[in-house]
């Protein structure tokens, strides 16, 4: 089951991508061109938060509910910060698919650029049947690890190219690697009923 939603929401993302350039590309110049990228950001947002709360749904239907509150990382956010950490995370990204898609100019980067894009959108549509319906802290871990690695192979990746673009990725970037401390110790902490695997520390 997660491999099917990693390899469809790849693709999804790529579709956003289409969303994207059909609504910018005549207003490339436009001051209302924001808007756009506001009301995808307000979309994706929503769409990664029904399926996170679809996903925990699942899993506490009929179950036991077992929360990760035990072995929290003590420098863990607020739960309520999650959703408009991503909210802010989600319009900066939109912003750097905006100008790929719109920009005229062609460069190697550009499409190793949007690949990378449906690499992060698939880790974020993705994440909430992973963490809350699997309930797998490992594998979460590794997926907010490889979320942060892809955010930094794009800013270096933008960075050679446009700078004032690859500032756009520092949001998630800046999330992403804080998170990933967050899940390591959850996975560190806390035992993994899909991989069997228990706490490396006590």
């Amino acid at each position: 089951m997660i491999l099917k939603i990693s390899t469809v929401m790849p693709t999804l993302a790529l579709y956003f991508i289409s969303f994207l350039q059909s609504v910018t590309v005549m207003n490339t110049s436009s001051k209302y061109s924001w808007l756009a990228v506001g009301l995808a950001t307000i979309a994706v947002s929503t769409v990664g938060a029904l399926t996170a709360r679809k996903s925990r749904r699942e899993r506490e239907k009929g179950q036991e509910v077992v929360l990760y509150t035990k072995a929290q990382a003590p420098w863990a956010p607020p739960p309520w910060l999650f959703g408009p950490a991503w909210t802010f995370n989600n319009y900066f990204l939109l912003r750097t698919l905006q100008q790929l898609v719109t920009s005229p100019e062609q460069f190697e980067e550009k499409k190793k650029l949007l690949y990378l894009h449906a690499g992060i959108w698939g880790i974020f549509f993705s994440f909430g049947h992973v963490y809350f319906k699997k309930k797998n802290p490992v594998l979460a871990a590794m997926w907010t690890i490889a979320d942060a690695a892809l955010a930094a192979l794009s800013f270096q990746m933008a960075h050679t190219k446009n700078k004032k673009l690859s500032y756009l990725y520092l949001p998630l970037l800046t999330w992403t690697s804080f998170a990933s401390t967050v899940a390591s110790y959850q996975a560190a902490k806390n035992p993994d009923p899909v991989l069997e695997v228990d706490p490396v520390l006590n």
